[in-house]
C-alpha cells in the first residue's frame, strides 16, 4: 500500500478523502530509461513519484534542458492541467520508478474544495510556471542559489561547494561567486589557497545603500579558475556582526550579476542558516553512508517538510560513495522518502592531497579520468540543466559501478 504521507499535498485532506483518491488513482511501475511522457504529448492526470527519480526535460532552441528532477513525493503537472495545456516538458526516467496519477477532473475538484489542497497547488504553480512556460532562456535571468548543507560535520560539504564552483568557472564558463557562510570557522580561503585580505566583515561598515560595487571590491579572485569568493571575518568572535538580514541583502544584489552564487554554511540551523535556506533555488543536502548521519539527515528533510520547503528544492547527495558500505542506498532511500540525487565516489587518495595543497581537485592533473572527477561533472551539468547524452554517462552508471551491480 502507498504511504501518502510521503506527498505534502495530501497532508491537508481528510481521511474520507484519502480512502476515495486510494481507489481512484492508478499506480504503475516503470523500468530504467522509460520516457514516461513526451513535451507536447496530452496530460490529463497529475503525476506524483512514489518511488525513484525522474527529470523534468524541455526543449529550447533545438537543445535539450533538465529543468529540474523529481524525487519521490514530488508532483508533475500542476501547470499544464491549470492551463489547459499540453505537456510543456518530457519525463524520463533512469532507473526503475513507481509513480501514482490522479485524474484531472479529481485533482480539480479538491481544489475547489479545499483551501490548504489549493495552496499546495499554487505554490508549486509559481515555483514551475515560469520556467516550464517559458520558450527560450532569459539574458537577463537572475543566478541560481545554490546552498550546501547538513547540520553534521564530516560529510565534505565545503570541499564538495568549492569544487563545484570551481568547475563551474573554469569548465563550464560561468559567473560564479561562492560565499563562505561558515562565519566563525570557514574553511573556503583554506580549500582554494587563497589570501584573508577581504572578507565579509569589511561589508558592515560599508555606508548605506550597499551596492554591487561594494561587494565586489571585498570579493576574492581565484585565479585558477575566475571564481570569485565571498570569505568569512577574520576573527570567530565577529561572526556575530553578520546579521541575516546582511546576507540576504548581498545575495539579492548579487543575483543579477551572477549566474550560480554557491553558498557553503555552518553545521548547525541558526536564524542565519534558516534565512539561507529560504533564498536559495537548490539545497545540496551532504550526507555520508553512516547510520548518524543517515539519522540526522532524515531528522532535517521532516524539519524542511514541516516548514513547507518544496521538496524539489532538496537534493540529497551522499559523498564518499564506495562499495563496501554495510548499507544498501534504496533502504536508506526508503528511510529517508528522498532518492539520493547525487553520488560522490570516495577517492581519498585525490580529495585529500588537493585540500592540503590548497588546489582543488577538479584541476588537478591526478583526477583526469577518475570516477570523482566525472561525478563532479555530472553534478554540474544537473546545476547548469545539461542533459548527459543516452549511452554516455549519467549518474545511475556510477551507482553501478560504485556498488557493483549488474
Amino acid at each position: 500500500m502507498i504511504d501518502f504521507k510521503i506527498f505534502p499535498f495530501f497532508s491537508t485532506l481528510p481521511t474520507r478523502e484519502l480512502d476515495k483518491l486510494k481507489k481512484l488513482c492508478r499506480f504503475k511501475k516503470y523500468s530504467s530509461g522509460t520516457i514516461v511522457k513526451n513535451e507536447k504529448e496530452d496530460l490529463d492526470e497529475l503525476i506524483f513519484v512514489v518511488e525513484g527519480q525522474l527529470s523534468v526535460v524541455k526543449t529550447f532552441r533545438q537543445r535539450k534542458n533538465t529543468l529540474f528532477n523529481l524525487d519521490p513525493g514530488d508532483t508533475y503537472g500542476e501547470v499544464e492541467i491549470l492551463n489547459g495545456t499540453p505537456s510543456l516538458a518530457s519525463l524520463v526516467g533512469y532507473q526503475e520508478f513507481h509513480l501514482m496519477y490522479m485524474p484531472k477532473d479529481a485533482f480539480l475538484r479538491l481544489i475547489g474544495l479545499y483551501p490548504g489542497f489549493a495552496k499546495e497547488t499554487r505554490d508549486i504553480y509559481r515555483r514551475r510556471a515560469s520556467q516550464l512556460l517559458e520558450e527560450g532562456v532569459s539574458k537577463s535571468q537572475a543566478g541560481k542559489v545554490v546552498t550546501f548543507f547538513n547540520v553534521k560535520g564530516g560529510a565534505g560539504k565545503s570541499v564538495i561547494a568549492a569544487n563545484t564552483a570551481v568547475m563551474l568557472a573554469k569548465f563550464w564558463k560561468k559567473k560564479v561567486v561562492l560565499l563562505d557562510m561558515n562565519l566563525a570557522f570557514g574553511d573556503q580561503g583554506i580549500l582554494l589557497g587563497l589570501p584573508a585580505d577581504n572578507h565579509i566583515q569589511k561589508l558592515v561598515d560599508e555606508r548605506p545603500p550597499l551596492k554591487i560595487n561594494h561587494i565586489e571590491k571585498h570579493l576574492t579572485l581565484h585565479p585558477a579558475s575566475g571564481l570569485k569568493v565571498l570569505l568569512p571575518p577574520p576573527m570567530p568572535e565577529l561572526a556575530d556582526t553578520i546579521k541575516p538580514m546582511l546576507v540576504d541583502q548581498i545575495v539579492d544584489i548579487l543575483r543579477p550579476h551572477y549566474d550560480f552564487i554557491i553558498i557553503d554554511t555552518h553545521n548547525q540551523l541558526s536564524e542565519l542558516e534558516l534565512k539561507i535556506l529560504e533564498i536559495s533555488d537548490l539545497v545540496m543536502l551532504m550526507m555520508t553512508m553512516e547510520l548518524t548521519f543517515i539519522k540526522n539527515t532524515k531528522l532535517l528533510l521532516d524539519l524542511l517538510q514541516r516548514l513547507k520547503m518544496p521538496r524539489d528544492k532538496v537534493k540529497v547527495v551522499l559523498n564518499r560513495a564506495f562499495k563496501s558500505m554495510g548499507l544498501e542506498p534504496a533502504k536508506v532511500e526508503k528511510s529517508l522518502r528522498y532518492a539520493i540525487s547525487h553520488f560522490i565516489p570516495s577517492e581519498g587518495n585525490i580529495v585529500v592531497p588537493s585540500v592540503n595543497k590548497g588546489i582543488p581537485f577538479v584541476l588537478s592533473k591526478t583526477s583526469e579520468g577518475t570516477d570523482v572527477l566525472m561525478a563532479m561533472k555530472k553534478l554540474c551539468a544537473t546545476l547548469t540543466g545539461e542533459e548527459f547524452e543516452k549511452g554516455t554517462w549519467n549518474m545511475f552508471s556510477l551507482v553501478k559501478e560504485v556498488f557493483g551491480i549488474s
